[in-house]
């Protein structure tokens, strides 16, 4: 690739808040430069059982408390790295949900995130001009694809076998396709992500440029695809 263009693992999870994970933000992105990437986007997880809907602002700020620490380092590195988040949704069916561009505002203005429905965390995407995107489709079932931007590539070992069904699923209901490593441990070296511009400095940007761009190259394994894209 050309190099105006960023390579980027858009779901990625750190210990500091993602009790799933292994990795601090500090060895995510020393992992990262290792294996060639320019940045990330850190999609810590928002999910029923981590807190109380009445605890739902201070959670917020243990999400954005690790994003600035992360990206102090980041920084440091010369690395690129971006806020964002991963919903867990049980209406209308169990399903995870990762929103791009997410601000620190979007974060801190938002109601308690798990307890909405499909619908309702649509409408409020939609609101900010925030993607959502639904997480590896294929471990549970696609949802609704009204209300949704687009599905993820997810290069884990078990979904990798259902890109072909990713695919056919976004060409028939007109979804956007992201690919993203669902990074929680270092010796799991899942090898995927999306490019986007280097003039991409927020989240807000990276969507911003999705919707205006005519289509998204993604990489997973030893392969590149291009996407349309259809916000």
């Amino acid at each position: 690739m050309p190099k105006k263009w960023l390579k980027i693992d858009p779901h990625v999870h750190s210990k500091g808040v993602s009790l799933c994970s292994r990795v601090t933000c500090e060895q995510i992105i020393d992992e990262k430069i290792k294996l060639g990437y320019d940045g990330i986007v850190l999609t810590n997880h928002c999910q029923p059982w981590y807190y109380t809907p009445d605890r739902h602002s201070e959670f917020i700020e243990q999400i954005i408390a690790e994003f600035q620490q992360g990206k102090g380092y980041a920084d440091q590195r010369n690395f690129r790295f971006y806020l964002g988040i991963e919903v867990s949704l049980t209406e209308p069916h169990y399903a995870d949900w990762l929103l791009y561009g997410v601000t620190e505002e979007f974060l801190r203005k938002s109601p308690c995130l798990y307890k909405l429905t499909q619908k309702e965390l649509f409408d409020y995407c939609q609101q900010w001009g925030v993607l959502m995107v639904q997480a590896h489709p294929y471990r549970q079932s696609p949802c609704e694809p009204k209300y949704m931007h687009g599905v993820e590539i997810n290069c884990s070992n078990e979904d990798l076998d259902k890109v072909t069904l990713v695919e056919e699923f976004a060409k028939k209901n007109n979804l956007l396709i992201t690919c993203g490593t669902d990074y929680h441990f270092v010796e799991k070296t899942f090898h995927g992500g999306i490019y986007v511009p280097r003039d991409c400095e927020t989240a807000a940007d990276i969507a911003r440029w999705i919707c205006e761009n005519g289509k998204i190259k993604v990489f997973f394994g030893e392969k590149e695809k291009n996407y349309p894209k259809n916000c």
